[in-house]
């Protein structure tokens, strides 16, 4: 199967990209698939809290890119997960290819998984200048969703044809009351193809925010659905609420 180059990216912060990118990674790790995981979020990255590797960090992919290190050096190591960090100051060296042209030396790992900062500015554009597929995540809320709808358009600018859209931190009794949006709705707006749902899990949420990993939980079985669909399986979509 050819190499899977994933940007996980949405039109705004706090949607759960990170979580969500970690969460795959681990899943697509599970599947037997070598994994490189990248943060491209500059100056805010949380991978390397997330994985519990933040006291081990000295080189981030930009110090590679620039020529400070090699790639090797660079690479954390965590439950079968291979990490790049994104840097903790922006680079005026850094170009809008020079991601892409790290990614394309990383011909050994099956997955990558690129973890796109908020918004849609230079980070996003590296990010999805890297990839070939596209994992959009929005939550169902209004703001959320128009913001996704202008990052499709502009992934789809910079290269990204293969596009899916990921809805976390959905609560289908809240849908229900019309407290937020409705699947249907969310999809119909971002004019994006559905590859899962995911509900909110705030143990999930304590668990990475301390860098401990949780083996069980109705949000890591969702991710195992979208990673079986990403991967070409056919699956049945499930609702479900983790709290």
């Amino acid at each position: 199967m050819p190499q899977q180059r994933i940007v996980v990216a949405s039109g705004k912060g706090g949607v759960g990209k990170s979580t969500v990118s970690a969460c795959l990674a681990q899943e697509m790790v599970r599947r037997r698939h070598s994994v490189l995981l990248i943060d491209c979020d500059i100056g805010l990255r949380s991978l390397d809290l997330i994985l519990g590797v933040d006291e081990h960090v000295l080189f981030t992919w930009a110090d590679v890119v620039l020529g400070r290190c090699e790639l090797h050096q660079a690479i954390m190591f965590r439950d079968g997960i291979h990490l790049l960090c994104a840097p903790l100051q922006p680079e005026r060296a850094l170009a809008d290819n020079m991601l892409q042209k790290l990614v394309k030396t990383c011909s050994q790992y099956d997955i990558i998984i690129i973890d796109a900062p908020a918004g849609i500015g230079f980070g996003f554009r590296m990010a999805c200048l890297a990839a070939n597929r596209a994992l959009i995540v929005s939550t169902p809320d209004p703001i959320c969703v128009r913001s996704v709808a202008v990052a499709v358009r502009q992934a789809a600018k910079f290269g990204c044809r293969d596009m899916r859209l990921l809805i976390n931190r959905f609560d289908k009794h809240l849908a229900l009351r019309g407290k937020s949006m409705m699947i249907d709705d969310i999809i119909d707006q971002t004019e994006t193809q559905l590859v899962g749902v995911l509900p909110q899990d705030s143990r999930l949420f304590l668990k990475n925010a301390n860098g401990e990993p949780l083996r069980h939980s109705p949000l890591l079985d969702a991710i195992a659905r979208v990673a079986a669909r990403l991967e070409g399986e056919i699956v049945p979509l499930q609702i479900v609420n983790a709290e």
